[in-house]
């Protein structure tokens, strides 16, 4: 047992001090001009304190004793004095505003930095990931964090500036009396104890409490989102919100304030500990300068010590705590790095056109279930051909589009482009050579131009070419309203310029944005589902000449827009069930000609 305490102890302080490397390294990295300046500050700024000690005792010294010196020594030793504690203050003035400065500034640069890690480690991380609520809690824990990790570099460095100040003023105090900085040192160290087994038992209770804090935000973020404004008001769901969101932040608020109010019962009765030893200590250099041992300016030089100790104890402590509950933040954002990619970019060929695409006998599972939405899937497209994947909601239609761009990996199988393995070509040659419509798109809060080019950054600005993309799935309409062109900005969440989009324009300006995007194949799916019947119409008749020469897929409900597809693939289940041209397939009376019927029946105009 004793082997296993001291075994976890070295473990807790080899943690501890990675982790002030850690903050050392990263606040290094980010400016060693501003690391240097703020460590080199904080280590001068004991040295000035207990200056400025030893300057007060020896000022009221001299005064105590100044009718016993000539006026021109008392002038001159005065002058020296009132100088030197001058100069002392201006310097500590200066220190003072320099630290905030290079704090103010360091930090900045460091919040930045560490902004971009969370974002790089998000934007790197697979898809599946995304449908894991563990995930979501460590991303959450991680982006909470990221603020405390840099007071945490802080308090690295006040932790060497304390510690200095310790060490210091320990030495001068048991010089005067051995048992001055014994005794308050030991009197300190219950309080810290219980402050650091607190401060974890809250970081603890904190990352429990993730999962309601992740629910508490979800309940307040509907509230503002005006994707949410209309149902909420319809509903009169605002209370049955409020309630959620109360019960709750009750629950949370309960448990958090239990293990407070013990926190600040324990550490309250610890910390007058010191106090009253120093008082103590106080009285005993009053009655040494009483009996003659002393001088007033002892009194005030170790009264002004003690509490500089006290304040090293107590920054020391917690500063050593906080790095504590730190290194728990810290691992806590490298947990991030444990959700490894299965997605492995190690592909070497490049990619130039798809001229083929073949899945192989294609099993998928999504992680975390059970059931296969793709079941020994195996079809061949080639090259020019347009094809349209039909079948009900869940049939692996969106799926197969994923695994094709490698965003999940298939669980067997292989899936082949002009007969290669896909994971034998690099992800961006592979991806490059692909533009997608996703049917659940999204729009961004940027100006119309950036909404298009995003897709494409490569390709030069030209608004020509923006405005063919534009035009090409019929947005005539989001044209004549953005009054400042292509610097409109889409929504008016940022600017009150901005314009506003119905479904069916959000759809069109997210099809524009796929067709600006250079690429070998074009995958559609469900491009028109919020599009009146004319757009559609218009959007169809536009793709035909688009796609010209162009693998396309597509995906769509309303089989009226077949008509593009030279071949139908129907998806039932996971697995392909009819595969033809529209007339072979009517032909057939199978399942896609029952799907057929069922459409073409809405639109038969009932005889009397």
């Amino acid at each position: 047992m004793n082997v296993s305490m001291k075994s976890k102890k070295l473990k807790n302080f080899s943690e501890f001090l990675q982790t002030i490397l850690y903050c050392i390294r990263l606040s290094w990295d980010a400016s060693k001009y501003y690391t240097i300046i703020r460590i080199g500050l904080q280590i001068l700024s004991p040295f000035l304190l207990i200056l400025t000690s030893f300057l007060g005792k020896y000022l009221i010294d001299f005064l105590t004793g100044a009718q016993m010196r000539s006026a021109k020594v008392q002038y001159r030793a005065l002058f020296f004095l009132f100088t030197c504690i001058l100069a002392v203050s201006l310097i500590q003035v200066l220190s003072t505003k320099i630290t905030q400065y290079a704090q103010s500034m360091h930090d900045n640069i460091l919040n930045e930095r560490i902004a971009l890690m969370i974002m790089d480690r998000s934007l790197t991380a697979d898809l599946e990931y995304f449908d894991n609520p563990d995930y979501h809690d460590k991303l959450l824990a991680a982006t909470r964090d990221s603020s405390t990790i840099v007071h945490l570099l802080w308090n690295a460095i006040s932790c060497v500036s304390a510690f200095v100040s310790f060490v210091s003023t320990f030495v001068i105090l048991c010089g005067a009396d051995f048992y001055y900085g014994i005794i308050l040192s030991f009197a300190s160290i219950p309080s810290a104890i219980a402050a650091a087994k607190y401060t974890k038992s809250l970081y603890q209770l904190s990352i429990e409490q993730l999962n309601g804090e992740r629910k508490k935000s979800y309940f307040q973020s509907i509230a503002v989102d005006k994707h949410y404004a209309q149902d909420l008001r319809l509903f009169n769901a605002g209370p049955l919100l409020k309630n959620k969101y109360q019960r709750i932040w009750q629950e949370l608020f309960t448990k958090q304030k239990r293990v407070n109010r013990k926190r600040t019962v324990f550490t309250a009765l610890l910390d007058c500990v010191p106090e009253i030893l120093s008082v103590a200590i106080g009285m005993d250099i009053a009655f040494k300068i009483v009996k003659g041992f002393a001088t007033v300016g002892d009194y005030s030089l170790y009264t002004g010590l003690i509490s500089q100790l006290l304040a090293a104890i107590s920054t020391l402590s917690l500063s050593v705590m906080q790095i504590y509950d730190g290194r728990l933040r810290i691992a806590n954002l490298r947990t991030l790095e444990k959700f490894e990619s299965h997605i492995n970019n190690t592909g070497t060929k490049a990619l130039d056109t798809v001229n083929s695409i073949e899945f192989e006998h294609v099993s998928f599972t999504y992680p975390g279930t059970q059931t296969k939405v793709l079941d020994d899937l195996s079809f061949l497209l080639s090259h020019n051909e347009k094809v349209a994947l039909v079948g009900l909601n869940g049939s692996g239609k969106s799926t197969l589009i994923k695994l094709l761009l490698r965003m999940y990996e298939p669980s067997c199988g292989v899936i082949k482009i002009n007969g290669i393995d896909i994971r034998e070509y690099s992800l961006s040659s592979l991806r490059t050579n692909f533009s997608v419509y996703f049917q659940d798109m999204n729009n961004y809060c940027f100006t119309l131009q950036e909404n298009i080019t995003i897709a494409d950054s490569s390709q030069q600005l030209d608004e020509i070419h923006i405005l063919s993309a534009l035009q090409s799935s019929c947005c005539d309409d989001i044209i004549q309203k953005a009054s400042k062109g292509m610097s409109t900005s889409i929504t008016r969440v940022f600017d009150p310029d901005g314009i506003e989009l119905s479904g069916g324009q959000h759809q069109k300006l997210a099809l524009a944005r796929t067709l600006f995007r250079r690429c070998t194949a074009l995958i559609l799916d469900e491009p028109s589902s919020n599009l009146d019947p004319k757009a559609e119409h218009d959007i169809f008749e536009s793709l035909q000449a688009l796609t010209d020469g162009k693998m396309t897929i597509f995906t769509s409900h309303r089989l009226s827009n077949i008509s593009l597809a030279d071949r139908i693939i129907v998806l039932e289940n996971g697995k392909v069930i009819e595969d033809g041209t529209q007339e072979q397939l009517l032909k057939n009376k199978c399942r896609y000609a029952e799907l057929f019927q069922y459409q073409r029946e809405k639109y038969q105009i009932k005889q009397k």
